[in-house]
Formats: structure tokens, C-alpha cells, sequence
């Protein structure tokens, strides 16, 4: 029996719904399936709306989620009154909302009964016609297989119409199963918002008892079709191309064997008429006319001929007056107007509507022959068409489209033209329609648009309650069309029905620059916000979309009200050191809120929740770590079929034959959060992966590779990029998959003993979810020195800030020096400057934890080994190790390669680190160097990380820096370093949480302008540090008079410190921590 998923939503109407994604198919929902959206999880009520209108044929029988949200909410309510009590004697527990419910629980479960009763019934009634149709389609593939001849057998359009005929099917049966899927977890939402309201737990047992008992819920049925659909369109393609495929032939009958024996001796006919040779043709039709069936042979002939032959062959058979131009196909329930239609022969066409065949007459997908005219543009047959009837003009089909609607789609702009100058209908007439408007703004030309405008069509939300003008900008559509809603009435300011996104909203976050910058020159408000309470600017930069980011920070005002600053950094030592220095970290002037004078929390507050600490991560101790990425770019999609829309609905099961490796399922398309697939194994060169491709809801295999172990042992490289060819069950090639992958080996020498070296922590406060929660304390705090780390072409660590130096006006890249040659190259930098190798070294250890700032100055440019330096460097000074380690991008521009193999690079760096703790702990078993791992390369971050639990990781991330936001170009740290990147924060949030870093180190002046960043990651569970090493050494405060006014006094609040944070990162190479992290 099939079991309802569980659910883990926080509440049932305003989460994501685990209900499978929309196929791609040509269906206007579906548009953007495969888009990366940071738009906010679509309501359930909103989600289940949307599915009744791309499944109109069932909109009718779906569960009524709405209403029953509605009746527990009127039965919350509804007092209790007992028997002969009045309505002034209604004690105040009478009209409890919990007690009401409870005292109303009969009501609710008749009506939820009723409509589970009423998704049953309709599931029952379309499953037999769904076995019906099944059974159909297999007696012809039947007929078709029981013909002695299969030569060109694939051309005939029997054959074409049955396969077309297995994927119809194949679409429908996925429609049913999206059906199931939804209102099974409308029931199991419905009844969470029960349980959650009157404060009950029916939900497991009812469904155990009640729901998953129901036919409708088990899909063994289902399943059991699409296995069998599936099974004979494969043994159907590969008999069309001589395969000899085993089938059941005693239940043929004798004379399906003997019709299908005529048809290939007409068809044989057919094909000697390419050559121009009618009189072959016209001999047989002499013969034919005098049998009893030549008129059904003549007419098979003539539907089959439609597509490929000539006009003059076509006329032929028509003029022997033995053909039934009313006859439809059994498969596709076409006839000779919709074959025209969709071939462009304008001659049947005419034949046809002269002999008067039925122009409203539907096939199986509900189009008539005008549809067909309309999706492939042809307007004279839509002039004839509309001709012979207009009562067709509107006509919807199984996807609710009128021809309208298939001419927008397919922009066919003449077709459009012609519709409405016939009036066809522009405007919805019922809910359960389309808006011919909004799906323009979304596919169709600005002529289109136009055209539409100019019909007086209405401004109008769809479904999920967006106007044009948000589909457009979310689209990244031209943005002349929003100029044109403008003209005609659309206000550039209305808020979606959905999140209150203004069309700013759509366009920041989908990175749509010329949207975003034609809507702000059009005086929209940039500083409007969601329902949330958060701005378009937020979702640019969540997204990473900077040139929106920087156009919205443009528009802001020149002057905010004035905040109360945040001594995030407490401590008098704060204030020293000159440039360390923010005249924003004052102190406070009064107790902050809810304390009194002397910092004592009130009373009043609720008692303090004691914190989650946490300590180190999990890392590998005898395993391998690997991970598969299912990137998609601009050029390629992850996933691809040679034939597009073969299958349209799928899922991807990748699995292993290691027995303790649980197979992953991947829905396809693949969405954001199913990009990335982890497994940890025992050994590499023995781990091969099997990609088996499914229909979505079935168990027979259509398409299958496997990556064997040989291409993630492949060279000395642990990462890169595979391709493979996806086959079908035959061995043919129908497409391929691509992935990057990473393997990360556990560390190859003695890792530091966790019983010896405490590992570090930090302390979570709980939130909703399970695995999140605010960081409100940590090992971290004091002051750390950063030093820049990479190595050298044999493996040694090293002390440098960029990944070359020059020599004598030559730029060497470091990874490709040896140690010693390095050493040469500062042998002469130190004679140059009248200094000594042993001078520096000595200096290192007199200094103390208030000379950091210099020891950064010092050491960054030293040439010295990372050994030396932790070996002479004071163990009570922190360090901060900023690993260098180039992108491949940074490689191939820079000729940095051949670099060191990704577990070789983290491994040489751990092991100095880890010689160091075990020297430090033989001095010193009562204090240890506290230290901390930061880089702007997230690889090299996730192999640290997975290396070791005893120290932590932060990954950086360059975006929104000062310089972009307040075109101040003076803006620099003491001490320039290679490698600095940017990526999305939302990305950047993922890698980090994924792989359990420590946190992320963002731009100060990024956080700053967008303050809600900083709740949004914290409350990931992660610690944040501000990056301000780009505001310039001397830098203060802001200067009015500097370039960074450029572009208004809005500047001035990128160099303010941003509230909330758990540390900063100085230009001088100071990174300080919170002592408390305040929540």
C-alpha cells in the first residue's frame, strides 16, 4: 500500500508542497520549470489552484483544500453550548477555539469523507479508462508487429500515429498521477492544520486507517500501466527497425493478419508514385474499385498519403469517389482536416471543407483542425477555416488553450491578427481559463502584446496572482513591453497576489538588468518591500545578481533614518589600533532594550533557552567523500534528449552497487535543491555510479549509463567534468548526462586525537527547522592574523599574498617554483632591503597579540615556509590561514598549472598545522594556538573541512564590494592578495551549510546596505564575519568629499559596521571575533 509521505512543513498552507514538478511539455505553467527562482515557496492553497488549471479536465474533482481551511476555521468559531443554556450564560471556556473544535471533530470529518469520497470516485472512473485505451493501443501494436514486412516499415503513418498514440498516453497517465500526488497531500496538509488548530493528533492514525486505504492512494495500479505503456513503445520502435522482438502472437486474430497484409501492399503502391509515376497508382485503383472494401482500403490510403505525398496523387484517390473524407484515425481520432492542418496541404484542406467534413470535429488531445493551423502559422487555412465557421474560433482543447492562446504561444503574429480581427475571445470568461495577455507577456513578440492591448485586453492576474508586468520582468523579456502595459493603464508599483512582489521584485531576482533598469527609470518605488518585510535589493543580492544590485543601491535616498549602532565587537580593545577603528562602534548611550542600568536583564523577559553547543563537524576518518554537481549554464542543460519532449516526465535514480549506498532520486527537470548528490565510500577506485532514467511514476528503465570508477581515479586531479551517453534498453544513444564531481580522501597522515585537541565549538539556539539554528556562542574570539598560504611546486606550504611574483620583471607563478628556488627569490628581496631571513624570525617571536596588525605586514611578503613561521610566531597569537588556491579560471589565465591534486594541497597544509599543535602541545599542554581556516576557493574549504574536525572553516565571498557600490576606486586593503571571488550569497549559503563550515565571511559594505542578509545567514546556522578589508587603511569614517560621494549621501552607508555580525575582517589582517555572540 502506498504510504502518504511524511510531512515536515512548519505550517500547511504557507510551505513548499512535496508534490512531484510539472513536466516540461508545451504547456504555459510549465515555462519557467527549469529556472532558478529565489521567489519565496508558492502557498499550497495558491500551488493546488495552479494545478487545476493546467489540468482542466480535472479541475472539477480535485480536493477542496480551501473550503475545508474555511469550515475549520468557522468551526473554531462555533461555541459549545450545552443543552439548555443561553447564549448570555456562555462561560468563557465554551468558546474555546480548541474545545470548539473538538466538540465540532463529526463535522469536519463528513465533510473531508466527502471530498476524499470524491477524489476516489473520479480516480476509479478515469483508471478504467486509462486500462481501456492501454488494452486499445496494444491490440494495434499487435496489428501493426503482425505484418510479414518491415521494410520502411517506420515511414507509414500507422506506425507514427500508434507511437504518438503511446506518448499521448504516456502524458495523460502522468496527468492522473499529478492529480493523486496533490490531493493526497492536500489531505495530509489539511489534516496537519486540523491537529495544529485543535491542538489534536489525528493526523497518522487517520491516514494510516482511512486515506491510504483508498484506491485512489496505490499506485500499484498506475505503476503497473506505465510499466506496460512503457514496454510496448520500446518493443514497437525496435521492431520498426528490424529488430526481432518477441511478442504474443497466438492472440492476433486471422483477420487482423490479413488487413494488416493489404495495407503493406497499398502502402507499396504509395511509395512508387515519389518518382513522379502515376500510372502504377492509377492500374491499382482500376483493380481495387471492383473489391467490397475498397472504399475503407482507398481511405486508409488517402489519410496515410496526406502528409508526404503529392498533390497530384492526393487528387487521384479523390476522384475516385471511394474515399471517406469524414474518416478519422482509431488512434488519433484525426481526419483529413487536422492531417492538413498540420502538414500544410492547403489542397486537402479545401477538399475537405468542399465535401463538407465536420471543421469542430476533435481528436484525442480535444484540438480542432484551427488549432493546428494556428500552432504552425498557417493563416490562409486559418482564413478558410474561420470561413466555413467562426463558432470554432473559441474552442478549447484538453489544455484549455483556444487558438488564440496556441498562436501566442508559438508567436505566430499573423495568425494572432487574424483571430482577432474575427473577435475572437481576449479575455478569460470563468477561472479555470487562461489570460491570453499574461501568457504573451511571457512567450510572445511586442507586436503580439500590442495587438492585444489594442483589443482592450484586461490587466488581469493569472493563478498564481501575477499581472503581465510581473511576468515580464520576471521573464527578462524586452523591456519596451513594460513601457507598453504602462501606456495602456498597467501600474509598475502593483504587488503580485502571490509574495507582494512589486515587478522590481521579479526583475532584481531573475538578474534581468534591462527590466530592472527601464522600471526604475520609469519612478518605481526601489525601496517597497514584501510581505516579508524585505526589498527587491535583498533578492539581488541573495541571488548575486550585482549590476541590479548596484543599479537599486543607486535609487536609494539620500539620507535613512538614523539607527542605533551595535557595539558588535564589545570590549575596550575595539576602539585601538587607528584604522581599526569605526566611529559606528561607539558605545551605547543607554541600557539597550530590556535591560536595566547595570545590563541585568528584566523580569519580564521569558526564561533563557539553554543553547545547542556543538563541537567540531563531522569529518573522514577511514572514508571517502564524493560529490556529484548537476550544473546547468546558459550553453548546456545537465540532462538532454537528442529527441526534445520524448519524455516528458521522468526521474533519475542514481545508485551504486556498494550495498550501503541508499539510491537517489532526482526528479527532472532537476531543481536547485537536487543539484547536488554526496556519498560517502570506502573506496574510490572501486565506486561506479549507474544512472537509470524512469518514468516518473513507473519502474521499466527507458534510458541508462554508468560512470565507472576509472573516471574519478582518472589522473592525479580529484574534481572534474564528465559527459556519458545516456542508452536506451536497445544500446542506441538518445542523449546524455553531464556532472562535475569532487572526491575528497581523508587525510593521508596521523590526524590530530580529538581526546588530546579539544575541537572548537559553537552553540545554536533553536529555531523551527531541526537542523538550523541562530549561532548564540562560540569557541571563536580575540584577535587572528591572517596569513596567505599556497604551495610550492614539491608541496611546501608557504607564505605569499598572490599566486605569481615577479622576478626581474617576470611574473612566476609560486605553484610552479620548488621551495628552494623560492627561497632564492627571497634571499635576494632580503638583500635588496638590507634585511635578514633569521632577523624576521627573531622579530616573530618578541611580538605580542597588539602587534598583529604589523606581524600581517610583516609576514605577508616574508618567503617564508607556514613551518617556520607557526614554529617562531608567539602560540598566543591566533591565526587566521587564507588558503590560495586558484580556480580553474584563474589557472588557465594565469598558467598557474599543473597545480598539486586537491587532497595533496590540503594535506600539506594540514600537516604543518598539525606538526605545530603537537610541538605547541609538548611546550605547552595548557594552551593552545587557536586557529582558523578561511578561502575565497570553496573545493579547497569543503577538503579542509571534510580533512579534520578540530578547526574550523570560512568560506569568503568578494560580492558587493565598496568599490562597486560607491564607485570609490581608493578603496584597498594594506596587503593585495590573488584569488578573490564572488558567487551568489544564496550559493555561497548552500556550500557552506551543506559541508558544515563554521560560516561565511561576506562584504562589510554588501551587509551593510542589505541588513537582512545578516539574519537570513545566521539563521542558517552559521557564523558570519563582515569583510571590510576593502575601506582603505586610514579610512574613518566616510568622507563627503571623496569619490565615495559620487553618487550620493546613501554612500555613506557602505562603510558603516553592520549590526549583528560575529567578527570583522580588517584591510590591516586583523580578524576579530565576538567574545559573545549576541542572538
Amino acid at each position: 500500500m502506498a504510504m502518504l509521505g511524511p510531512d515536515t512543513d512548519t505550517d500547511p498552507d504557507t510551505d513548499q508542497a512535496d508534490w512531484p514538478r510539472c513536466p516540461p511539455c508545451y504547456c504555459p505553467s510549465t515555462s519557467l520549470a527549469g529556472r532558478s527562482t529565489t521567489r519565496a515557496t508558492m502557498k499550497f492553497g495558491k500551488q493546488i489552484q495552479r494545478r487545476q488549471l493546467d489540468l482542466p479536465e480535472y479541475a472539477a474533482s480535485f480536493f477542496n483544500y480551501k473550503a475545508l481551511k474555511k469550515l475549520i476555521k468557522r468551526l473554531s468559531a462555533t461555541p459549545t453550548i450545552p443543552a439548555q443554556t443561553s447564549s448570555a450564560d456562555i462561560s468563557p471556556d465554551q468558546l474555546d477555539p480548541q474545545a470548539a473544535l473538538r466538540a465540532n471533530k463529526d463535522v469536519f470529518f463528513f465533510h473531508l469523507e466527502r471530498e476524499i469520497e470524491k477524489v476516489n470516485v473520479f480516480y476509479l472512473q478515469k483508471e478504467a479508462e486509462f486500462t481501456l485505451r492501454l488494452k486499445t493501443l496494444l491490440d494495434k501494436k499487435r496489428v501493426v508487429q503482425s505484418r510479414r514486412s518491415v521494410t520502411n516499415s517506420k515511414a507509414p503513418a500507422n506506425f507514427v500515429t500508434l507511437f504518438e498514440g503511446f506518448q499521448q498516453f504516456d502524458g495523460d497517465l502522468n496527468k492522473l498521477q499529478q492529480f493523486v500526488e496533490i490531493n493526497e497531500i492536500a489531505v495530509s496538509k489539511i489534516l496537519k492544520k486540523w491537529d495544529k488548530t485543535s491542538k489534536s493528533r489525528t493526523k497518522e492514525l487517520y491516514l494510516h486507517r482511512a486515506v491510504e486505504v483508498q484506491p485512489c492512494f496505490n499506485r500499484e495500479v498506475l505503476r503497473d500501466l506505465s510499466d506496460r505503456a512503457t514496454t510496448a513503445r520500446l518493443e514497437l520502435e525496435a521492431w520498426a527497425e528490424g529488430e526481432n522482438i518477441q511478442f504474443d502472437a497466438t492472440r492476433l486474430a486471422d483477420r487482423a493478419s490479413t488487413i494488416a497484409e493489404e495495407e503493406d501492399a497499398d502502402l507499396q503502391i504509395l511509395h512508387t508514385t515519389s518518382t513522379g509515376n502515376l500510372q502504377p497508382l492509377r492500374e491499382w485503383i482500376s483493380k481495387l474499385q471492383s473489391t467490397s472494401d475498397a472504399g475503407e482500403r482507398l481511405t486508409r490510403v488517402f489519410l496515410s498519403a496526406i502528409n508526404e505525398y503529392s498533390d497530384q496523387v492526393l487528387a487521384l484517390l479523390l476522384d475516385t469517389g471511394l474515399v471517406d473524407v469524414n474518416a478519422e484515425d482509431d488512434i488519433n481520432e484525426r481526419n483529413c482536416l487536422h492531417e492538413a492542418a498540420i502538414s500544410g496541404r492547403f489542397f486537402v484542406l479545401q477538399a475537405g471543407l468542399e465535401r463538407g467534413v465536420d471543421i469542430s470535429r476533435s481528436d484525442v488531445y480535444g484540438r480542432i483542425p484551427l488549432h493546428y493551423a494556428c500552432m504552425h502559422g498557417r493563416v490562409e487555412m486559418v482564413k478558410a477555416l474561420l470561413d466555413a465557421g467562426i463558432s470554432t474560433i473559441d474552442s478549447t482543447d484538453h489544455d484549455n488553450f483556444t487558438p488564440l492562446i496556441h498562436s501566442i504561444i508559438k508567436d505566430q503574429l499573423s495568425c494572432v491578427d487574424q483571430l482577432l480581427l474575427h473577435s475572437a475571445r481576449i479575455n478569460p470568461s470563468s477561472e479555470s481559463d487562461h489570460i491570453p495577455l499574461n501568457l504573451a507577456c511571457q512567450h510572445a513578440s511586442l507586436p503580439i502584446i500590442n495587438l492585444l492591448l489594442q483589443r482592450n485586453a484586461k490587466l488581469l492576474p493569472d493563478a498564481e496572482g501575477l499581472y503581465p508586468q510581473h511576468l515580464v520582468a520576471r521573464s527578462c523579456r524586452a523591456p519596451d513591453v513594460l513601457l507598453l502595459l504602462k501606456e495602456h493603464g498597467a501600474d509598475l508599483d502593483q504587488k503580485d497576489k502571490l509574495y507582494q512582489w512589486t515587478p522590481l521584485f521579479h526583475a532584481a531576482s531573475e538578474g534581468c538588468v534591462g527590466c530592472l533598469r527601464t522600471l526604475l527609470e520609469s519612478g518605481v518605488n526601489p525601496n517597497v518591500i514584501d510581505e516579508k518585510g524585505l526589498s527587491a535589493m535583498y533578492y539581488a543580492a541573495w541571488e548575486g545578481h550585482l549590476e541590479c544590485m548596484v543599479l537599486l543601491w543607486s535609487k536609494q535616498p539620500g539620507s535613512k533614518a538614523p539607527r542605533t549602532p551595535l557595539d558588535i565587537l564589545n570590549g575596550p580593545k575595539f576602539q585601538d589600533s587607528g584604522s581599526m577603528t569605526s566611529p559606528f562602534l561607539g558605545e551605547r548611550t543607554g541600557p539597550a532594550p530590556g535591560l536595566e542600568g547595570d545590563g541585568i536583564p528584566t523580569l519580564l523577559l521569558p526564561p533563557p533557552i539553554i543553547p545547542l553547543r556543538r563541537y567540531g563537524h563531522n569529518f573522514l576518518d577511514t572514508k571517502t567523500f564524493i560529490q556529484i554537481y548537476f550544473e546547468q549554464t546558459p550553453s548546456y542543460e545537465p540532462i538532454v534528449f537528442y529527441q526534445s519532449g520524448r519524455y516528458a516526465a521522468a526521474r533519475l535514480t542514481i545508485s551504486s552497487k556498494m550495498s550501503d549506498l541508499i539510491p537517489r532520486n532526482v526528479m527532472l527537470p532537476i531543481q536547485d535543491d537536487s543539484r547536488l548528490i554526496p556519498f560517502q565510500i570506502d573506496r574510490l577506485d572501486s565506486f561506479a555510479l549507474e544512472f537509470e532514467i524512469f518514468p516518473t511514476f513507473g519502474s521499466k528503465v527507458i534510458a541508462k549509463t554508468v560512470a565507472l570508477p576509472d573516471i574519478f581515479t582518472r589522473g592525479d586531479s580529484s574534481e572534474g567534468t564528465c559527459a556519458l551517453p545516456l542508452f536506451d534498453p536497445r544500446l542506441r544513444a538518445i542523449g546524455e548526462i553531464r556532472f562535475r564531481f569532487q572526491a575528497i580522501k581523508p587525510y593521508h597522515g596521523d590526524p590530530l586525537e580529538i581526546t588530546h585537541f579539544a575541537t572548537y565549538w559553537k552553540a545554536t539556539g533553536p529555531l523551527d527547522s531541526e537542523h538550523n539554528g541562530l549561532v548564540t556562542g562560540s569557541s571563536l574570539s580575540g584577535d587572528y592574523v591572517q596569513l596567505f598560504v599556497q604551495l610550492t611546486k614539491d608541496g611546501v606550504p608557504v607564505l605569499y599574498p598572490e599566486f605569481t611574483v615577479n622576478h626581474h620583471g617576470i611574473d612566476l607563478p609560486i605553484s610552479r617554483l620548488s621551495f628552494d628556488q623560492f627561497q632564492a627569490i627571497q634571499a635576494e628581496y632580503l638583500s635588496r632591503n638590507n634585511s635578514a631571513d633569521a632577523a624576521l624570525l627573531e622579530s616573530l617571536e618578541a611580538m605580542t597579540v597588539d602587534d598583529i596588525a604589523q606581524a600581517h605586514r610583516l609576514l605577508a611578503t616574508s618567503f617564508l615556509s607556514l613551518r617556520d613561521v607557526l614554529e617562531h610566531l608567539p602560540t598566543n597569537i591566533h591565526v587566521n590561514l587564507c588558503i590560495l588556491y586558484p580556480s580553474a579560471t584563474e589557472e588557465a589565465k594565469l598558467g598557474l598549472g599543473p597545480l598539486p591534486n586537491l587532497n595533496t594541497f590540503a594535506d600539506s597544509i594540514l600537516t604543518d598545522v598539525f606538526s605545530h599543535a603537537r610541538a605547541s602541545k609538548e611546550t605547552n599542554p595548557d594552551f593552545m594556538r587557536s586557529i582558523v581556516f578561511t578561502s575565497y576557493n570553496p573545493n579547497i574549504c569543503i577538503a579542509l573541512n571534510w580533512k579534520q574536525p578540530n578547526y574550523p572553516v570560512l568560506l569568503c565571498n568578494d560580492l558587493g564590494q565598496i568599490r562597486d557600490l560607491t564607485q570609490d576606486i581608493s578603496s584597498l586593503p594594506v596587503i593585495h592578495s590573488s584569488g578573490r571571488s564572488s558567487m551568489s550569497i544564496k550559493e555561497s549559503a548552500r556550500i557552506a551549510q551543506s559541508n558544515n563550515f563554521m560560516g561565511l565571511m561576506c562584504r562589510s559594505s554588501l551587509l551593510n546596505v542589505m541588513p537582512s542578509l545578516v539574519e537570513s545567514i545566521k539563521e542558517l546556522g552559521l557564523v558570519l564575519v563582515a569583510d571590510t578589508s576593502d575601506e582603505g587603511l586610514d579610512r574613518g569614517r566616510y568622507n563627503p568629499g571623496s569619490a565615495s560621494s559620487a553618487i550620493g549621501a546613501s554612500a555613506e552607508w557602505a562603510y558603516r559596521m553592520p549590526e549583528g555580525v560575529n567578527g570583522v575582517m580588517r584591510g590591516t589582517g586583523v580578524l576579530r571575533f565576538n567574545d559573545t555572540i549576541d542572538m
